[in-house]
Parts: C-alpha cells; sequence; structure tokens
C-alpha cells in the first residue's frame, strides 16, 4: 500500500485572475511531479485548504486536475473551504449528517478521514455529531490511522496554537477509550512536524500550494505500509 499525500493548495478559480491561474499551474506541475514520484500509489490523500475562498470554481478545476489522475484521490475539507460548494462540485455526500468523513482499508490499517471544518473560524471543531461517528468506526475494530486537518494538539507556535482543533482533549478521550488509533496526519500549519500526543504519533505536512516566497519548496509525502506501522516519507518538489 502506497499513498500519497499532500495538504493546503489554496487554490482560487483559476479564470479569476492571472496570479490565480498561474497559482493553479504551479499545483499542476506538483501533481504532476508527484505521480512522477510514486505511478503506482493506490490513492492522493488532500488534507484540506483546497480552495482559499471555498470558490466553486476553484474546485471544479481541482476535480478535473484530480479526475486526471491514474489513481483515485481522497479530498477532504479544511477551515478555507466551504462544505456546500465542495458537495456540490465533487458530488461527495459525506457521512449521515452531511460531514464529508470516510472509512478507506489499506491491506490490514484503516484510514479514517475526519471533517473539522467550523465554519467562519480558522480553529476546527469535531462537534458531537462527528466524535459519535468516529467512534462508531473506531468500535468496528483494526488498527486505525486518523487523517484530519487540524492538528489536535499545540505545536509550540503561539499563532497557530489558537487556531487548531479547538477540542482536542474531547477527540484524546475517545481515542484513549478505544485505544486503536496508531498514527494521526494533519496539514494546517504549513510545516512538516513530527511529535507524539497522549502516546499517539502524529505528524503534519507543509503546504503545496501555499507558499508565495520564493524559498518556500513544496512537498509530498509518501505513506507507506511496511512493518508496525505507516512510513511518512516527505519528498520536495524542488
Amino acid at each position: 500500500m502506497q499513498a500519497i499525500l499532500i495538504t493546503d493548495l489554496h487554490l482560487s478559480d483559476p479564470d479569476g485572475s492571472p496570479g490565480a491561474a498561474a497559482h493553479a499551474a504551479r499545483v499542476y506541475a506538483h501533481l504532476d511531479r508527484a505521480v512522477e514520484i510514486a505511478p503506482e500509489a493506490d490513492c492522493c490523500i488532500v488534507m484540506g485548504d483546497l480552495a482559499d475562498a471555498g470558490e466553486p470554481g476553484a474546485y471544479r478545476w481541482l476535480k478535473r486536475s484530480l479526475d486526471a489522475l491514474p489513481f483515485p484521490a481522497i479530498p477532504m475539507l479544511g477551515n478555507h473551504d466551504d462544505r456546500l460548494a465542495f458537495r456540490d462540485v465533487f458530488g461527495i455526500d459525506g457521512d449521515r449528517n452531511g460531514f464529508i468523513q470516510s472509512v478507506r482499508d489499506f491491506a490490514d490499517r484503516r484510514f479514517v478521514f475526519l471533517d473539522t471544518l467550523d465554519p467562519g473560524k480558522d480553529a476546527g471543531i469535531l462537534c458531537r455529531q462527528r466524535l459519535d461517528w468516529l467512534e462508531d468506526r473506531l468500535g468496528e475494530g483494526g488498527e486505525v490511522c486518523l487523517l484530519l486537518h487540524h492538528p489536535p494538539c499545540d505545536i509550540g507556535d503561539p499563532t497557530l496554537d489558537p487556531i487548531k482543533l479547538a477540542n482536542g482533549e474531547d477527540l484524546a478521550v475517545l481515542l484513549l477509550r478505544h485505544g486503536n488509533v496508531r498514527q494521526i496526519f494533519c496539514g494546517h500549519v504549513h510545516r512538516t512536524m513530527f511529535l507524539c500526543w497522549h502516546g499517539i504519533p502524529c505528524a503534519s505536512l507543509d503546504s503545496l500550494g501555499a507558499g508565495s516566497s520564493p524559498a518556500h519548496t513544496p512537498v509530498i509525502g509518501l505513506l507507506d505500509r511496511g512493518g508496525e506501522c505507516v512510513t511518512l516519507s516527505v519528498r520536495p518538489l524542488a
């Protein structure tokens, strides 16, 4: 099993301005490079902030680009996204309450994708309905990798820590009760970091599309199932 992991594209409608078109072209080139690096990947996971302002035109462009990949894509939501526009363009109904949450099984590891969007806020949330859905999934057994846009804990940055997942400790209670989440992956903070939270290894990945500085190097992650864990290899796209 291998998955390409990317996050934080921050697309605008490419028809809206030359700058937005140039940004989309850079993201498209990054996607091409990801395919060159991992042509046999099982899927491409996009961990939120697909669009910078939730524009339908940005989602339409992204859907065409993801549909052109030689493997399926799993798009997730971040705080810059618009759930209704996303659902209209991608045709994804979500869970029983309309949240964009899903499960995929890769070999003997279950991947659970969460929707942490709290409309109008930079911080994320997992409301009672979303936590109940997750509890049901964890209760089905098996070892789990959890993917969500917002990190569930502080990362030591006074600017970013206030806009993490607002109720991370509610999530922690649930995860510790079930004890089968082995790894957590997130985006949002636009940096590659590794930490341990309540004994669970966590990793965040730098932005694929948000950097405007010439010094910014976009990255992709490669998730590989090997041994007792899923390994994350970070590949810069120079």
